[in-house]
């Protein structure tokens, strides 16, 4: 098959257009026909031949954007795994401040003197199982984003995904701590 008029790259068999460019294939015949026996110049005017007709190149729509530089799913991937750890270390001060203040109500004989620890844990779970979802979902686009071998932060991705599970084993961790705490303290 002949190359691309508009751009020289070879083309594939039966292609209608380019896969470079875009432009469409002109079919060129293999062989012109053969002329008639020669003809005297005085008899016959000498034919008028067009010019070949150069296609114009066909707008692209549609057309995919170049990938960016750096997948944005993995830098967020990599901030999503970092933020369980300073959602568990500000809860769980929070928490020992509420539990310090609730000892001294539990010695007083107030009622429900533990529901603002149970409160600030049980928001801790919560925004850290929110998070450590958002990490996995997150990494998983990060690397294949950058499967494709042009974007950057398949690093990143993996990262976010390695601190991310660390993270979940530190989380569960200190669940099953407080939550252990927290019986004995409760009775």
């Amino acid at each position: 098959m002949p190359p691309c008029t508009a751009c020289a790259a070879p083309l594939r068999a039966g292609a209608r257009f380019c896969t470079r460019c875009g432009a469409p294939v002109v079919a060129v015949d293999a062989a012109p026909e053969p002329l008639a026996a020669p003809l005297v110049a005085a008899e016959v005017p000498a034919p008028v031949v067009p010019a070949p007709e150069v296609p114009a190149r066909v707008p692209v729509t549609g057309r995919i954007a170049a990938p960016p530089a750096r997948s944005r799913a993995a830098t967020l991937a990599f901030v999503a795994g970092l933020a369980p750890l300073a959602i568990s270390v500000l809860g769980n001060l929070v928490a020992a401040q509420l539990g310090s203040v609730a000892v001294e109500r539990a010695d007083a004989g107030q009622d429900g003197a533990w529901a603002p620890v149970l409160l600030a844990l049980a928001l801790v779970f919560v925004l850290n199982a929110g998070t450590l979802t958002m990490c996995a979902i997150l990494g998983a686009r990060g690397v294949r984003e950058t499967a494709n071998g042009i974007t950057r932060g398949r690093g990143l991705a993996i990262a976010g995904l390695a601190v991310g599970g660390a993270n979940l084993v530190l989380w569960v961790g200190g669940l099953l701590v407080s939550i252990s705490g927290l019986s004995a303290v409760l009775g």
